[in-house]
């Protein structure tokens, strides 16, 4: 639950004995949406899960309160029903205040046959708030590589294309090449854990030579922004103010298809993470799929997930030189190490097969199959 995230469907796509049941479409008009999701109203509508041998909980319970989400952990346990939990957010990156989530997510850890999370610091935070042991399964690739391949080869392409053509033209007193490298950021609908007031100023002043902006913002969440009521109207003050230099296109999109999306990533030479608070972020996993340098905000365990040596900042104080340093490191790393898509996929759906017969109490792997969740 959700059935259709991109990490379910990598995580659990290989898995031959396991059935994922398909989320429920709530509204013709919005077949993709899946929130609210039924299924955490067991305890009220207790046919929701007559179809399933397991729950497993990703996201989208945040809508609930702490005590309805108690009342679907007892709903479960009456029927006997086995509960996995993947522990994505201590912190909820969409939600200022932590202490719901934490109490919502407790009720799940405590209640669960098992619990996963995506990195070791994740599974000390969960031992030392719940007394839980987390198996650590680290994320699987985000986007399907029929999609993300070709454009990370195609922009590792372009990139020693327009490295060796700017050696070739000119290369100034110092050294160093001169070619237009793109940082990118990403805002998408200016939720509240995303810090473009405090971010972009400094960012858009740490820019190395050489170097211009892109800031990518969903259009309809920066016209509401502009009006001076609105909570973010701070944020498209800074945003408009910047679409004045030359060096920094803020560019207003309707929604992006998957494809789109990652077509318009592969472009940027680094992308920078603008978030005030979370845990885990897919847009590393992103990254990662793209082969995209990233430039990660010190929170929660960020810096771990990426697994080696990475750009980072202070989002709680952004600094220009920290920001200048992080850019440069980025934008002149090494090409990002190439995934094994179907590998990894395997591996992550083994583990995930393994857990769900350890809490089927299923001994054998044939007797898994067709178990449904």
């Amino acid at each position: 639950m959700p059935a259709g995230h991109d990490y379910v469907r990598h995580a659990l796509g290989p898995a031959a004995d396991v059935v994922v049941l398909d989320d429920p479409v709530l509204d013709p008009a919005e077949p993709a949406r899946w929130w609210p999701h039924p299924a955490l109203e067991a305890a009220e509508r207790t046919e929701v899960l007559d179809d399933a041998d397991l729950v497993h909980v990703h996201f989208g319970y945040e809508h609930r309160s702490p005590g309805q989400i108690a009342e679907f952990v007892a709903a479960l346990r009456a029927r006997a029903m086995p509960l996995v939990v993947t522990v994505h957010d201590l912190t909820n990156p969409h939600e200022p205040d932590p202490a719901a989530h934490l109490e919502r997510t407790g009720h799940l850890v405590r209640g669960a046959s098992a619990v996963l999370t995506l990195t070791v610091g994740a599974a000390a935070e969960i031992r030392e708030r719940w007394g839980v042991d987390a198996q650590v399964v680290p994320h699987p690739r985000l986007v399907p590589a029929a999609v993300t391949e070709p454009l990370r080869r195609e922009r590792d392409e372009r990139v020693r294309r327009e490295d060796l053509a700017a050696r070739a033209e000119h290369v100034p007193a110092d050294g160093s090449p001169e070619r237009v490298r793109t940082v990118g950021v990403v805002l998408g609908s200016l939720r509240a854990g995303v810090a473009a007031e405090e971010l972009l100023p400094a960012l858009a002043d740490a820019l190395p030579r050489g170097a211009r902006l892109v800031v990518m913002v969903r259009a309809d969440a920066l016209a509401a922004a502009r009006d001076p009521r609105h909570p973010r109207h701070a944020d498209a003050l800074v945003l408009d103010r910047l679409s004045a230099r030359a060096d920094i296109e803020v560019r207003a999109h309707d929604h992006l298809p998957e494809a789109a999306l990652c077509a318009a990533l592969a472009g940027f030479d680094a992308l920078v993470l603008p978030h005030r608070h979370g845990t885990h972020s897919g847009w590393l996993e992103l990254c990662r799929d793209l082969g995209l340098p990233p430039v990660v905000p010190r929170i929660g365990y960020l810096v771990e997930q990426w697994g080696h040596d990475v750009a980072s900042y202070d989002p709680g104080s952004p600094d220009i030189a920290e920001l200048r340093a992080a850019l440069d490191t980025a934008l002149g790393s090494p090409p990002v190490p190439a995934r094994s898509p179907d590998a990894e996929d395997a591996a992550v759906a083994a583990v995930h097969a393994a857990i769900y017969r350890a809490a089927l109490k299923l001994p054998q792997v044939a007797d898994a199959r067709n178990r449904r969740l």
